[in-house]
Parts: structure tokens; sequence; C-alpha cells
């Protein structure tokens, strides 16, 4: 049988292969009174061959410390034995540190049968006490030191279909979060991905979680399969003299942030010349989670700083990428990717490639299709539920979540996102909140609570009305809102979520007689 490649066996090739590469370089901080401060004064380097050794009696000390059958699922409250854990043939069920319930990490856990948890000091464990054996996570040289070497089994990855890790979303609409089973034949798949701007051998400047998050894995794959170094820092909001600092002293050549974040540096960058020099050293910046804004977007390509935005999901891993225009992204082309961009609207062979709406799904051939458990039961297929507007035969804008669009009376789809967003930008005078319905119906409908109640809101509804007509200009013609579709109703009435999100769909069953008035029904 065929060997898949996976983020162990990377390391240990390169163990073997280039011992002395380094893998990691982590900062070293200031000391004030036993504390830690966020100020760098040195590195510590750590290379592949003293990686892989560490990885291999992390993995042989849980094998020895919880007497687990092959292929148990452990339950890890954090992501630094991760690596140990696959080595040692155990599957890892990882539950990130920034959930901190106990309610929702006891669900979590109990839904795999998990027996044993193995968690970070800062994970409130100790209601968990109760219903599964918990270990804290181990110092690995301490224990190398004291306890002497451990043993593992030999590293076999011919089963494609073996999960090797399990992972979670973000939360699902109860609240909890989904497992996301990582088979073998996907992690070989995602390390497969062409990732350009990163040179064989070289360092790479990372923010920590860009390494074990796993919205970046298959980035963080690539680099493990070229052998690169990473910088790890456990901070993501560089200042501009902690990145030039990073950057100079590592020699870093790319960079991967969050969109936020990468904003706030180019936003410096711009007044602050050793920070621009630094960025334009670097030959790849990718950043995911949003467009930067166009001044950021203009001044970088203006000045030759090599950023490029990502698309990716927890599911998928990275899927598609953007060129010197940051705003269209473009599909990763590799033998066994297989992407399909499926029409919303019923009459787009009639329209051109600008005017497509689509979702963006996987075949279950494709290398990175995710488990079975997350595709559709009918076609097999993944379905991201993320729209793209098509802009050219292979350009691609993202435009928003599926269940952000509504179906009109003939099938087309709107965007109610855009619209809500332009109705809040051009009417923060007037508008404290506001959603777009109308499912169904030949035009949407505008719910708006206004910033003030009145006893008479025709001349603000006529207002309102005016800047929508200017709104409608840049829409599609099934998405333009006449101004008699406008409703002002009572300011709080709208039905929201704990988090203050508007509930679409209950807003539209609350008002539906209203709704249904406006167009004779």
């Amino acid at each position: 049988m065929a060997r898949f490649n996976s983020h162990v066996s990377f390391i240990q090739t390169h163990a073997t292969n280039f011992p002395q590469r380094l893998a990691f370089k982590l900062p070293q901080f200031e000391i004030d009174d036993g504390k830690p401060h966020r100020k760098i004064i040195g590195w510590t380097e750590i290379t592949y061959e003293k990686f892989y050794r560490d990885i291999v009696q992390c993995g042989g000390y849980w094998l020895q410390t919880l007497q687990c059958p092959p292929r148990s699922v452990i339950g890890l409250w954090d992501f630094v034995h991760l690596f140990g854990l696959t080595r040692a043939g155990l599957i890892p069920q990882v539950l990130n540190l920034r959930i901190n319930s106990v309610e929702i990490a006891t669900t979590y856990f109990k839904q795999s049968n998990i027996e044993h948890i193995i968690y970070a000091p800062t994970a409130p464990i100790d209601p968990l006490r109760d219903h599964f054996q918990t270990h804290e996570i181990i110092d690995i040289e301490q224990t190398y030191s004291q306890q002497g070497e451990f043993t593992v089994p030999e590293l076999n990855e011919e089963d494609g279909n073996d999960t090797i890790f399990i992972y979670h979303t973000s939360g699902s609409t109860a609240g909890q979060p989904k497992l996301i089973p990582y088979l073998r034949r996907w992690i070989d798949g995602n390390s497969r991905k062409p990732l350009f701007g990163l040179p064989d051998g070289k360092e790479t400047g990372i923010a920590l979680n860009g390494v074990v998050h796993l919205s970046q894995f298959s980035i963080s794959l690539q680099q493990f399969r070229n052998s690169a170094c990473l910088v790890l820092v456990p901070w993501l909001d560089f200042t501009g003299e902690e990145l030039v600092q990073i950057i100079t002293e590592c020699k870093a050549n790319a960079l991967y942030q969050l969109t936020p974040f990468l904003t706030a540096i180019l936003q410096r960058a711009m007044t602050k010349k050793d920070l621009a020099a630094a960025l334009q050293s670097l030959s790849f910046i990718p950043y995911g989670g949003g467009v930067c804004g166009e001044n950021e977007r203009r001044w970088a390509k203006e000045n030759n700083v090599p950023i490029m935005n990502i698309y990716g999901g927890t599911e998928i891993g990275m899927a598609m990428m953007s060129g010197s225009d940051t705003t269209i992204l473009h599909p990763l082309v590799y033998p066994g990717l297989v992407y399909e961009f499926r029409s919303l609207n019923p009459d787009d062979a009639k329209e051109n490639d600008s005017n497509r709406l689509v979702e963006m799904v996987l075949a279950p051939s494709s290398l990175d299709c995710p488990h079975p458990s997350l595709c559709d039961p009918i076609d097999g297929y993944y379905h991201t539920r993320d729209v793209f507007q098509q802009v050219t035969p292979d350009g691609f804008k993202f435009r928003g979540r599926l269940e952000d669009f509504i179906k009109m009376k003939y099938g087309e789809a709107c965007d109610t996102i855009y619209i809500e967003t332009q109705v809040m930008l051009s009417c923060k005078d007037l508008v404290s909140a506001c959603v777009v319905v109308g499912t169904g119906k030949p035009s949407p409908v505008l719910l708006v609570e206004l910033l003030e109640d009145t006893v008479n809101p025709a001349p603000l509804k006529e207002n309102i009305g005016k800047k929508v007509e200017l709104i409608n200009e840049d829409g599609f013609t099934h998405e333009r809102i006449r101004p008699s579709d406008i409703i002002i109703v009572r300011s709080g009435s709208l039905p929201r979520t704990g988090k203050g999100t508007i509930k679409r769909a209950e807003a539209e069953q609350l008002f539906q007689q209203s709704i249904d008035v406006l167009f004779d029904e």
C-alpha cells in the first residue's frame, strides 16, 4: 500500500536527512520578579533532530502512563502534545484553550467516549475530574532527563482512512463545537497543495496560533514538508518595533497574519520606514479572515509589500489564493484537487461571469475533502456554504455565507448582508438596526429600527428610501429595495440572539403580515 505523508512523517524524515536544520525559533523573554515580560531578548533554536526526539519521548511517555490500546481517543485541552500523541498511535481530540466552558468541554469529550484528558495548567479542569481521568501536560526535557528514554511503535502510515486527530468548529448554532475528524489521506492531501513564495529550508516568521490553529494547518504542513523553520511568538498583535526585530533577527521571509492584525501593521508601516522596509524584505505575506481595506491594499501594492489573501476553512484547509489583486481569489490547482462552483441563481447561464453567484463545493474524490460525516449524505460532496461572485473564469470574490442569502420569487439569490451593511453605513445617523427579509417575494423588504422612535416616522422613512435607491445602483435587479418596501418597526422589536445578532427567519415570521401587505398577499 502507498504511504501517506503527515506532519509527523515529514519531521521524522528531516530529522534523518537534515538533523541540524532548524525547525523552530522560540523567543526568550525578559524576566522580572519571576514573571516573563513582553520583551524578546534572544532566541532558543530547536533542530529537526531534537524536535523529533521530543515527539518520540512525549509519545512514549503517554503510552506508558495511560496504558491505552492503540488508536484510543485521548482528550487534549491544548495543542502542546498533539505531535507526540499522534506519533504514539493515539488519536488526540483537541479542544482549543479559547473555549473555557466546562459544560462545553464535558459534552465535547464525551462524544467520543474519552477516558483520559491531558490538559494545560490554565484549563478549568477540576469539574471534569468526576467524568475523566485527568493528566497535566509534562515538561518533556525534564521527564526525559529524570526517567530516561521512552519507545514508540514503528510509524505506520499506510491506511488513508485512519483518523489521525479530531478537532472542532468554533461552535454550532446550539453553541456546541462540531467534531471534525482528520483522516490520514486528508493530511497528506493538504501537504501537497502548492504554496507559492516559500523556498525550501528557509526560515518563516509566524505567530504561535498560525502553527497550531487548524485553520492554517495546511500552511504548517507545507512548511514541515519544505523543512522550513517556524518562528513562534505567543501573540499576534505585534508592535512595529517587535515585528522589525523578529524579521531582522530571525531572517524571516514570510509572515502569516489574520486580516485585522495585518491591517494594523500596514497602517503603522505607512509612517514608519523601518517597518515598511522589513515588510518589503519578505517574499510572502499571506493573510486570511477577510479583505484588507482599500487604502492598505493600495499602499502595499504601490510599495512592493507582497500581501496575498488566502481562503480556507477548518474542514478543508487552504483552498484559494489571490494574486496581486487581493480582492479576487483563485482556486489552488494541483492534480487531485476537485473544486466545483455551483450557481445559486437558476438563470445564471444567461448572465455574464461577473453576475454569477456560486457556492464552493468539494468533490468526494478531492484530496482535501473532509471526513464523510461532514459531507452531504445524498451527493457525497462537501458544501462549504460559502458564496462567491465569479468575476473571471477562475477568479472569485467572497460574498458571504449561504445562510446570509435569501431566495426571491423566481429563485434568485439576494445578498442580505451586503444590503444591511450598506444601509448601516449610509444611514448611521438614522438607523440603529436593520434586517433584510422577503423570502419568495419579488423584491426584498427592509425592516428598520430607528435610532430614536418617533410618532411620525414617514419623513425618516422617505430619507432612508432615498439612500436605499443609491445603494440599489450597485445591486442586481432582484436585490433592489423599493422605498415602499421599508418597514419601520419599534426599537428593540427585532428578535436577537444572545450575541445581539438579529434572527432573520424569526423577524420575517414576526412581521409576515406587514410584509404580505406590501405585495397584496
